[in-house]
């Protein structure tokens, strides 16, 4: 009996993550190494346990049971993820209906083995288990693969290149943020970044929408208001690895060959002239060349699988500065400078006509200090934060957004050889009212700009947009 106890162990515990990701090789050895550890603990365990209506013996066959099931069908993406807005409408904290969701599924299959005899309970959870295990090792769908990259052959060549830099929930001149004497400071580093640069810079631009997928969508398609029909330019994705896809983008049909830096939440990279896509990726930090400890690594890909123990784990792990996360969008701030170089690779080879970045910089969670370096631990409890504490903060990011783009800029040498739109989606959000959730960042500089002007006019960043590319 003991030896189907012990295969249930295995197909529960199984890292069936591993076969997903692009692990190395000392990476796969460690996890290896761990898993067999827990299975030998598990074989000298289960002799302790003989007694067949020992309590403890069904308790612990009930958590390995739901550890499995949790392991295989990924009950934190499949069904908390997949229910978030109803969940945060009556959970503060994610993880709470999380547990909830295991400590159900834990009573159930207690009093389930409680009723059954011995050899029914293996046989059903042994066929369950392993009918999961095939189709987990078969199914791609969470493969690194399946995150959007993908480089076509091109021989073109430009001598000018338009780059729209999106920053992800940044915060506009007349912002909320703006209002605190730090704030001011931001505001002042913003003018001279824009008049340095020679950008003609809107100080009252504002977003038509809160939402990134509405506004976004709206400004490449050139809308100035987001309607019930225009529902049908984006679509939910059927990848794991990406929220949205946009199905029309009128701002994209203007250009040849385009080069996309994205993130998960929308997918831009359908689009025909779209000859180059990378999306960030935690299983692929390679590609920018980007470097992560293997405890970190580990976790981190470990959570992504979408499992609830996973999620907690990570989380756990994270805000006892255990691991650093290189999930979205705290990866996205760690390896900003990566991505950046990645990015003026693309800008300086001369194959794009476009080059089209959006990253979740300065996007919740934060993690930036006042030298701009990346902190794990900022990232921790942000929803507990009173709203002074997260504008000073938000400004914080805001200002390091304002030394990246700077030092980039600089850095690239190729100013009268770019057009460049610098822009957020909305605001910060830190309250409802539209000077926090509406106001947006947006600067423009043509081709050998060398004047810089200030713009007073309130005007939404989807009419601007549209009035320098649809006119």
């Amino acid at each position: 009996m003991n030896l189907r106890y012990n295969i249930i162990f295995f197909l529960s515990f199984f890292p069936i993550f591993i076969i997903k990701s692009n692990l190395n090789f000392s990476e796969l050895f460690f996890v290896s190494t761990f898993f067999l550890i827990l299975c030998f603990f598990n074989f000298f365990f289960l002799k302790i346990l003989r007694n067949k209506k020992n309590i403890f013996k069904i308790i612990y066959q009930s958590l390995i049971i739901v550890y499995g099931l949790d392991n295989h069908l990924g009950l934190f993406s499949g069904l908390v993820q997949a229910n978030i807005g109803f969940f945060l409408k009556h959970f503060d904290i994610i993880y709470i209906p999380s547990l909830l969701i295991l400590l159900v599924l834990f009573i159930i299959l207690y009093f389930l083995i409680l009723k059954l005899d011995e050899s029914k309970i293996s046989k059903i959870f042994i066929t369950t288990l392993l009918t999961l295990f095939v189709f987990n090792i078969i199914d791609d769908s969470k493969s690194y693969k399946k995150v959007p990259y993908f480089e076509k052959e091109n021989t073109q060549i430009f001598d000018q290149t338009t780059f729209v830099m999106l920053w992800d929930e940044m915060s506009g001149f007349d912002s909320l943020s703006s209002k605190s004497d730090e704030g001011i400071q931001v505001n002042e580093n913003f003018e001279k970044l824009f008049q340095k640069f020679n950008f003609d810079y809107h100080t009252r631009s504002y977003s038509i929408s809160k939402n990134s997928v509405s506004s976004i969508t709206s400004l490449v398609n050139f809308k100035e208001e987001f309607k019930s029909k225009d529902k049908k330019l984006v679509k939910p994705s059927k990848n794991y690895f990406s929220e949205y896809e946009i199905n029309e983008n009128l701002f994209f049909e203007k250009f040849n060959s385009i080069s996309v830096i994205q993130n998960m939440h929308l997918n831009f990279c359908n689009h025909d002239n779209v000859f180059k896509c990378y999306q960030y990726n935690p299983l692929g930090l390679d590609i920018i060349n980007a470097e992560i400890d293997l405890f970190s690594n580990i976790i981190s890909i470990w959570s992504l699988n979408g499992s609830i123990f996973g999620k907690s784990v990570w989380r756990f792990l994270k805000q006892f500065i255990f691991i650093t996360s290189t999930l979205e969008p705290e990866g996205e701030k760690l390896f900003i400078k990566n991505i950046l170089n990645f990015t003026s690779k693309d800008l300086s080879s001369k194959k794009y006509d476009l080059v089209f970045m959006h990253l979740l910089v300065p996007h919740k969670p934060y993690g930036f200090n006042e030298k701009c370096q990346y902190v794990a631990k900022l990232s921790n409890l942000n929803i507990f934060m009173s709203k002074s504490e997260n504008i000073k903060q938000h400004n914080i990011e805001r200002n390091c957004v304002i030394k990246f783009i700077d030092q980039f800029l600089k850095e690239i040498n190729l100013i009268d050889n770019l057009r460049i739109i610098i822009l957020s989606d909305h605001g910060s959000r830190i309250t409802n009212e539209d000077n926090s959730a509406l106001s947006t960042i947006f600067a423009y500089k043509n081709f050998k700009k060398n004047t810089s002007n200030r713009i007073t006019d309130k005007l939404s960043i989807q009419s601007i947009f549209k009035k320098i590319y649809n006119e």
